[in-house]
């Protein structure tokens, strides 16, 4: 009541309204991705499948994406890593056994998100080649896949490098008197 206690020993790892925000906009997104694929088909498409299809992504991307937290341990050790990665420094109350893993998981879904990345390249190569020889409006869907890969070689290249850098970094040696 004093306000004395942490904002991580009060939370836990129950989501933040930013964390709240990831899920509602993978949603969206899982939605906006089931009235992409009605409106780019050719020909007559059910109503009914584009509203399954757009509710049953809009239930999978969040749920994925509570997954990837609950794998690397909740949403806020996968916040307590990246801020560690960003500035270069783990707090010395931290011990190797903990930071480590963690640091060297997150290096290691870099590779992942390099090669869904090189993917999106070749998707959006795909839906070019496609606009050029069909409509239009498959430019769309190739600036889409464009910028999807463009975020993946983003994140990577300012994460895999600070990463390393802490994994190389000497073994701490905790004194005991």
């Amino acid at each position: 009541m004093t306000g004395e206690c942490s904002v991580t020993e009060t939370t836990g790892d129950r989501l933040d309204a930013a964390g709240w925000a990831q899920l509602a906009f993978g949603a969206a997104a899982g939605l906006a991705t089931g009235v992409g694929v009605g409106m780019s088909a050719h020909g007559p498409f059910p109503w009914v499948t584009v509203v399954v299809l757009g509710v049953a992504l809009g239930v999978v991307f969040p749920v994925a994406l509570l997954r990837a937290w609950w794998a690397r341990g909740g949403r806020v050790a996968v916040l307590e890593t990246r801020a560690w990665v960003r500035t270069g420094r783990v707090p010395d109350d931290v011990p190797d056994a903990v930071w480590r893993p963690r640091v060297r998981q997150l290096r290691d879904e870099t590779v992942r998100q390099l090669i869904s990345g090189w993917v999106a390249v070749v998707v959006a190569c795909l839906w070019a080649a496609l606009a050029i020889s069909g409509e239009t409006r498959d430019w769309a869907f190739a600036a889409v896949w464009a910028v999807l890969a463009l975020v993946q070689f983003v994140q990577v290249r300012k994460v895999r490098p600070s990463a390393r850098r802490l994994l190389d970094a000497p073994a701490r040696v905790v004194a005991s008197v």
